[in-house]
């Protein structure tokens, strides 16, 4: 999606889903029959071992709010990836924006000895 303005960058799960707001999908898919489908297809291919296709999920900034974000594609596999424990994700984030979002919402690095 950014093409040669987007950067992987590696992000905290807890983090990413506490200032998520906009078109957030509920623990284990929600009630909508739609989002409950996607979910359910996301979830029985990392059961199968299959891989999610993280390289689509990307984040941006909300416009009018300093804490929060959205996604513009992956929603759903990061619910789910959420849903079953995972604590860091890798996800596209276009290079203008890569210095706040992982100041805030990329892990902890580990002290250095």
């Amino acid at each position: 999606m950014w093409g040669d303005t987007g950067v992987l960058v590696p992000l905290d799960v807890a983090k990413l889903d506490k200032a998520w707001r906009y078109n957030r999908v509920p623990k284990f898919g929600g009630r909508n029959p739609d989002t409950k489908f996607r979910y359910q297809e996301i979830k029985r291919r990392v059961g199968r071992g299959k891989e999610v296709e993280l390289w689509a999920t990307t984040v941006t900034r909300e416009d009018d709010e300093e804490d929060a974000l959205c996604f513009i594609e992956g929603r759903h596999s990061f619910a789910v990836l959420r849903d079953l424990g995972y604590s860091i994700i890798e996800a596209w984030v276009h290079k203008d924006e890569v210095a706040e979002i992982v100041r805030k919402y990329g892990p902890k690095r580990a002290a250095k000895k």
